[in-house]
């Protein structure tokens, strides 16, 4: 990371404290997110310690940036309502970072104006971070926060609730998409459902909007999760 790049997410940083970071003030926040990502950071191997945040930000999300932090929205940690949970959320953020995927972030700090970030580039930044990584990349990191929450002891299956709060409160927001997919491919007696066109119609949806709808990937992660339990216990590794 270039001098100028690190000024910039330093300063989109404070901007972001400045302006969302209010949450943080609540004892429960501060020591759920420290206790969370103490545990977290204790099992990455020859990687930089981040720190987690709480913001309240109008969203129902979490998101990084290549500086060493992750964020979190407070609508969303404070329906959460375990560690296990918060671990899988911010541990799928941690994977971006451990996985190298936010070298995908270089050169967007170009597009700034030079030696300002303000709230605008705040606010846009959190909203298309995730843009930038496609449905793979996702994917990659579900399946990196379930290993990363397993070597740190949480129990598997209540991380994997926070599926069950995402796709809560995508829906309370009338955001089926999100959730299942396109509507129109959701009618299990369209005679093409599971077909060829179904799989492309499906595919083309998952790239143009740079995710999988979040009861797929919940699907795959519980797979991926019930395989590892498997292969841990072959091998002596346990896991819960």
């Amino acid at each position: 990371m270039s001098s100028f790049d690190q000024q910039v997410h330093d300063e989109l940083h404070h901007e972001l404290l400045d302006e969302f970071g209010k949450e943080e003030t609540e004892p429960w926040v501060g020591e759920r997110l420290a206790r969370v990502m103490g545990r977290l950071n204790a099992v990455r191997t020859d990687c930089l310690p981040l720190i987690a945040h709480c913001l309240a930000i109008p969203a129902f999300n979490a998101f990084t940036t290549p500086g060493p932090h992750v964020y979190i929205a407070r609508l969303l940690l404070e329906r959460l309502p375990n560690d296990d949970s918060t671990a899988f959320v911010l541990g799928h953020e941690v994977a971006h970072h451990d996985l190298g995927h936010m070298a995908l972030h270089r050169g967007w700090t170009e597009l700034l104006p030079k030696g300002v970030v303000g709230t605008i580039a705040a606010a846009l930044y959190r909203n298309l971070s995730h843009e930038m990584y496609g449905p793979t990349r996702e994917t990659q990191a579900d399946q990196y926060a379930v290993e990363l929450c397993l070597d740190a002891g949480y129990d598997g299956v209540t991380c994997l609730h926070a599926f069950d709060i995402l796709e809560a409160g995508a829906l309370d927001r009338g955001d089926v998409d999100s959730v299942f997919g396109p509507e129109n491919l959701l009618d299990p007696t369209d005679p093409e459902h599971g077909g060829k066109a179904y799989a492309v119609q499906r595919w083309i949806w998952a790239h143009a909007h740079r995710y999988l709808p979040l009861r797929e990937r919940h699907e795959i992660a519980r797979s991926y999760y019930e395989r590892r339990v498997v292969e841990r216990g072959a091998s002596g590794g346990g896991g819960s």
